[in-house]
């Protein structure tokens, strides 16, 4: 084509704006095509929840935790239709938690950045049970100062740390130990209900 030199002032500024808008234009074109694959890898390594989301939750419960023992909190707050947010720092967790589209973000459960995240300060309580009772009581300390006004329920692992958690600022602190014996005991000798009762444990 060869080269093209504008003729005057009007042309020179035509081909400025051609070449600004242009660029603007591709830029927002690239922006539009790209984000939803950054989103899908934030919420990859984040969890599920997008920020958006994250800032909207208000009066739900914070579940600090993954596993076995928080398994049938989940189901119950599902049940009674509570919105509540899973927080775990496992990618594995995270995985599994995702494929039954469960809201939840990866982190670490007594971070302060981590509780912030899941808006702890708006929520309406948290169940601490990291199965770690030294990770729970770090939760608990955590979400307190974040939260003085909320209602605190931590699962304690081990029955001598029982009192430790609620020094550490847990309203409630169940024992699943502590609970299976009086279950065990009247089932073994033939009471009858315990296994109705054992099951709503």
């Amino acid at each position: 084509y060869g080269d093209v030199t504008a003729a005057g002032q009007t042309a020179r500024l035509f081909t400025m704006s051609l070449v600004v808008l242009g660029t603007a234009s591709f830029g927002i074109a690239l922006g539009v095509l790209v984000t939803p694959a950054i989103e899908a890898r934030f919420s990859e390594v984040l969890g599920r929840m997008t920020r958006a989301e994250l800032e909207l939750l208000e009066g739900h419960v914070v579940v600090l935790g993954y596993g076995d023992l928080t398994e049938p909190i989940l189901n119950e707050l599902r049940d009674l239709s509570t919105e509540f947010v899973v927080v775990t720092p496992d990618r594995e967790e995270s995985a599994r938690l995702s494929e039954r589209e469960l809201q939840h973000v990866v982190g670490d459960p007594s971070d302060e950045e981590t509780l912030d995240r899941v808006n702890v300060d708006n929520a309406r309580a948290v169940v601490a049970a990291t199965n770690d009772d030294a990770q729970d009581a770090l939760a608990i300390l955590t979400a307190r100062a974040l939260n003085p006004g909320v209602r605190i329920v931590a699962a304690a692992t081990d029955r001598e740390n029982v009192d430790k958690l609620r020094r550490a600022g847990a309203d409630t602190v169940i024992s699943p130990a502590s609970i299976g014996g009086p279950l065990l005991v009247p089932s073994a000798l033939g009471a009858l209900g315990v296994e109705d009762t054992a099951a709503q444990v």
